[in-house]
């Protein structure tokens, strides 16, 4: 019994190095591109959350700069949706989600939740990590994806999405 409780006490010990080693292969692989089904997915679910932010920003925030930005990111978003839904509506190989993820259902959420400046600066904060995602996923299938027709979609939107990340960065409230 005793020898059961040092080796289970060891394994917790070194599950952390274990994690750590593991860690740079997940980055590895976060670095591929995914498949076509995955990226229209994550794509999908990146314009929804987009949208539906933006749509919370114009009702919650009092600033002119944010309400400015939300009315772009939920047009650029919008055509962005659009496009996708025409270039899946010729597929079979491809479903898009109705709604957001988990994640981004919570973020909808907290963000939801909050008022003011502090809704301001949460809303900042999400666009920048969200467009920072979108655009790495964008960049990683415009290099390497295998689908000919997501490939030049995300080669024409990837630019677009840098700029509302500048734009996002810029939202940055000073104190």
């Amino acid at each position: 019994c005793h020898g059961m409780v040092r080796t289970r006490r060891a394994f917790l010990e070194t599950l952390p190095l274990a994690i750590a080693a593991l860690l740079p292969a997940r980055l590895v692989l976060a670095q591929s591109p995914p498949s076509a089904q995955d990226f229209a997915g994550q794509l999908a679910v990146a314009t929804m959350f987009g949208i539906e932010s933006a749509t919370l920003a114009l009702q919650k925030s009092t600033s002119p700069a944010i309400k400015d930005y939300a009315h772009r990111l939920a047009d650029d978003h919008a055509r962005a949706a659009s496009q996708l839904r025409r270039i899946v509506a010729r597929r079979s190989d491809i479903a898009l989600p109705d709604r957001p993820d988990g994640r981004h259902l919570d973020m909808i959420r907290d963000l939801g939740a909050l008022q003011g400046e502090a809704f301001d600066k949460a809303y900042a904060a999400a666009q920048r990590e969200a467009h920072r995602e979108l655009a790495a996923l964008l960049e990683a299938y415009a290099r390497n994806g295998a689908d000919p027709e997501l490939k030049a979609f995300a080669t024409e939107t990837l630019p677009l999405v840098q700029d509302l990340s500048d734009k996002a960065g810029a939202l940055t409230p000073r104190p």
